[in-house]
């Protein structure tokens, strides 16, 4: 089986789990926090969220933004109905939308389970108007959160954690620049302890000024 068939069919069977963390307090601050990085880099306009999962994430960004919502599983998109007005079935290699329409594209924790990310990163380019920003957010392997998924993924005790490729910072901004983007900003999130409820709001770092966060955002403008 290819690995995108496999993926596929691993968040097709962990889709109404996936979707109840984000309803749970440690999975509503993720939320919370992950929407606040997205707000803070991405313009307004017509965008797409590819690899939209369950959709959790358009509700919070949709202000003066047209959010389309992609994504290969039709486990996850049949809980998106109410959530993203705009849904299509498709991959990041192959997204069904038109080049050069976009004014900006994002990925919540996507970039881990590409069967082709530079491919992805290429493809997503081209969709984007000029001057249209790419926002890639990622789990940091090299962060207490990305080791603690790693366990997690080496023990099988999770099985979409198991089909994870785990990324670093210097990585995904490696790629981002050979795929023809010009990096913008940098941001970092989760400072605390993985999986548990914090006294207040976690803290979004610009640039790279934390030495332990769970995750991490590029934005980049197509150039």
């Amino acid at each position: 089986m290819r690995r995108l068939e496999r993926i596929i069919e691993v968040f097709n069977a962990a889709a109404k789990g996936y979707d109840e963390w984000y309803a749970q307090p440690a999975g509503q601050v993720v939320l919370r926090t992950e929407a606040e990085m997205l707000d803070r880099v991405l313009p307004r306009g017509l965008g797409a969220e590819v690899g939209a999962g369950t959709c959790v994430f358009p509700s919070l960004l949709s202000r003066d933004r047209e959010i389309v919502c992609v994504d290969p599983a039709l486990g996850m998109l049949s809980l998106c109905r109410g959530r993203c007005p705009h849904l299509l079935a498709g991959t990041a290699e192959e997204p069904p939308l038109r080049r050069g329409s976009l004014d900006f594209a994002y990925m919540v924790a996507v970039l881990e389970f590409l069967e082709d990310p530079g491919r992805a990163l290429a493809t997503l380019r081209d969709l984007l108007k000029r001057g249209g920003v790419l926002a890639v957010l990622f789990i940091e392997r090299e962060s207490s959160w990305g080791r603690l998924y790693r366990e997690l993924a080496e023990k099988r005790a999770d099985p979409v954690l198991a089909v994870a490729r785990f990324v670093s910072l210097g990585e995904v901004l490696g790629l981002v620049e050979r795929s023809g983007f010009r990096v913008l900003r940098i941001l970092q999130a989760l400072d605390y302890e993985p999986l548990t409820v914090p006294e207040a709001e976690p803290r979004v770092y610009e640039g790279v000024s934390c030495s332990d966060c769970g995750v991490a955002l590029v934005a980049a403008v197509r150039g």
